[in-house]
């Protein structure tokens, strides 16, 4: 997110001042040198280059709130609202007499999911700041979160009454309307919303999110699509079109919507994200062809592996192999170990598992974290029948892993194969716990449950629970 020009002004005034007082410290200087970076990034919408120069701006001058402004407001973007208040709360710990910085945290508190520390910040906006609409919100919120949905929706009109379109109190009274069960209602304020105020985001995202969850995979689509129009690169709302799109049927917008974010310069996470809704919505060989396309216009390596990794995975094995061979030089290095571990996966699915062994084997040695070879070792251990050093593999991989999904069933299929359904039993369960409102999850250990109607029951009860938090900090 680009810095406003005063801000940048601001920031370059003071190292002026610095320099001028008392000569350009080395401090000063690596400062200088990362607020142009941060400028050049920010120009070419460079996000994590942005991010990198102002972690360097406040690494080399930590006591001038400003920069840490800017880091939050940049983190908060980015939807890592756990960085951007530790950010806040450092800028508030230098500069206490600006109640924005207060606020800021408040929000930030709030959109974390932490409602106690979020209404202990209200207290103190609410004095340093009366009448601040923050703590009305904020104290919506938390009357959600104990579902007294009555007093939230007074609260929110509260709000609306001075500021009528104010986004904030308007996702506040939606999320009190639908826990009313008032679910028209609900849509009927934020469609008014989008409609009124075009260029709040937030509103049309809830709106589209609202759809998500109501199965309207089209309407969805097409409030996700006047985002991108809007937004063209804020990466939820592309995301929420790819997923949108392919639920709903529409396979060629949502092709045209993934060729809009699989760049060649694409960051290989965001890569990632996209070819995990191509698994779960895309059931179709066109994807492993339009995988194979990109990733031969892939600019570095690390596309290339991401590419590789999901070929591997979805019938093209002998693709990933051609994609990686190369790279996947022995003996193993810092710069070859990812290479490998793909290529590891890709040998046991073509057959060849004396071979793949080896090279995991490898990868492991050099790396003992490295998830993608623990992963591939596990699956061919599985396959082979070692079921009990696929449990230890699959133990070690969720360690470095804790919250994938994916890993967490991984162990549940050995201590399966390894005759332990106790244990398997046990590792769903606290997957459900610690992985909260994951769909996966939640269906396998429901099959562990099957002919206990009680424990279904209980299970369906905390899972609506879980999907009831989730909402709650979806719609912030």
């Amino acid at each position: 997110m680009p810095s406003p020009p005063y801000l940048i002004l601001r920031i370059a005034a003071c190292l002026s001042a610095s320099c001028l007082a008392a000569g350009c410290s080395s401090a000063d200087s690596r400062a200088a040198q990362a607020l142009a970076a941060y400028q050049a990034a920010a120009a070419a919408n460079d996000l994590p280059g942005a991010r990198e120069a102002l972690l360097k701006l406040v690494r080399a001058k930590d006591d001038v709130p400003d920069y840490w402004v800017e880091l939050g407001k940049l983190q908060a973007s980015a939807g890592s609202y756990g960085e951007a208040y530790y950010a806040f709360t450092r800028a508030y710990e230098l500069d206490r007499s600006n109640p924005e910085l207060l606020r800021a945290i408040t929000e930030l508190a709030l959109r974390s999911g932490d409602i106690n520390l979020a209404e202990t910040h209200a207290r103190e906006l609410e004095v340093v700041s009366p009448g601040n609409p923050w703590v009305k919100l904020t104290d919506g919120w938390a009357a959600v979160s104990e579902s007294h949905y009555d007093q939230a929706l007074a609260l929110s009109d509260q709000v609306l009454a001075s500021s009528p379109f104010d986004p904030a109190a308007t996702i506040l009274k939606t999320r009190a309307l639908m826990g009313l069960k008032r679910d028209a209602d609900a849509e009927a304020v934020l469609a008014k919303q989008v409609e009124a105020q075009p260029s709040d985001v937030g509103s049309a995202m809830a709106l589209a999110r609202f759809y998500l969850g109501h199965g309207d995979w089209a309407r969805a689509a097409d409030i996700a699509r006047r985002i991108t129009a809007q937004v063209p690169g804020d990466r939820n709302s592309a995301l929420l079109l790819i997923q949108a799109a392919f639920r709903s049927g529409n396979i060629a917008e949502g092709r045209s919507a993934s060729a809009r974010v699989l760049k060649p310069d694409a960051d290989p996470a965001l890569i990632a994200s996209v070819l995990d809704l191509w698994t779960d919505y895309w059931p179709s060989a066109q994807r492993s062809q339009d995988a194979r396309n990109l990733a031969g216009a892939s600019a570095s390596l690390g596309q290339k592996l991401i590419y590789a990794a999901f070929l591997s995975n979805w019938g093209s094995a002998a693709g990933a192999v051609r994609l990686v061979a190369s790279s996947a030089t022995l003996p193993v290095t810092a710069s070859s170990a990812e290479a490998n571990a793909v290529l590891g996966d890709a040998l046991w699915r073509l057959g060849k598992a004396k071979e793949s062994k080896s090279r995991l084997d490898s990868v492991i040695a050099f790396d003992p974290g490295n998830a993608t070879a623990l992963r591939a070792r596990a699956e061919l251990e599985l396959r082979t029948g070692n079921a009990a050093a696929a449990v230890i593999d699959a133990q070690k991989l969720i360690t470095v892993l804790p919250q994938s999904a994916r890993d967490r069933l991984l162990l549940a299929r050995s201590y399966t194969a390894a005759g332990n359904s106790r244990w398997s039993d046990r590792t769903l369960w606290a997957a459900f716990q610690e992985i909260p409102a994951d769909e996966r999850i939640y269906a396998a250990l429901r099959l562990t449950k099957k002919g206990d109607s009680d424990a279904t029951r209980n299970l369906d009860e905390e899972f609506a629970r879980q999907r009831e938090a989730q909402l709650n900090r979806g719609m912030l």
